[in-house]
């Protein structure tokens, strides 16, 4: 039952546009328009490329995990197992480390010249 006020839906706002490659075209337009009226006293925000995503944290993460879980094993008192787990770990930490930093000098290398 329909109230005093309500109206049926045309259904006019569901329905697809008529050409999807103009309006994809006018938005370019306007997203091209919308970054040359910057206002006086601002500029594009930084950074305009963003880095690439890698594997470097997560096996940094991995490293650590695995020194926090050598010094858990040894309250066991198994020193051989703790000397091999947090090893391990450390060796994840520094191959990450090295490796994060290498892909960080790779992305940055026309800035850093």
């Amino acid at each position: 039952m329909l109230q005093g006020g309500d109206e049926l839906s045309s259904g006019s706002e569901f329905q697809a546009p008529e050409s999807g490659a103009q309006t994809t075209e006018a938005r370019l337009a306007e997203g091209r328009a919308a970054t040359k009226d910057i206002p006086p006293g601002w500029h594009k925000p930084l950074p305009e490329k963003l880095p690439e995503p890698g594997y470097w944290p997560a096996i940094m993460a991995l490293g650590i995990t695995f020194m926090f879980w050598g010094l858990a094993v040894g309250f066991n008192e198994v020193v051989s197992t703790i000397i091999i787990i947090y090893g391990i770990g450390l060796i994840l930490l520094i191959v990450s480390l090295v490796g994060w930093i290498g892909d960080l000098r790779y992305e940055r290398r026309d800035e850093n010249e």
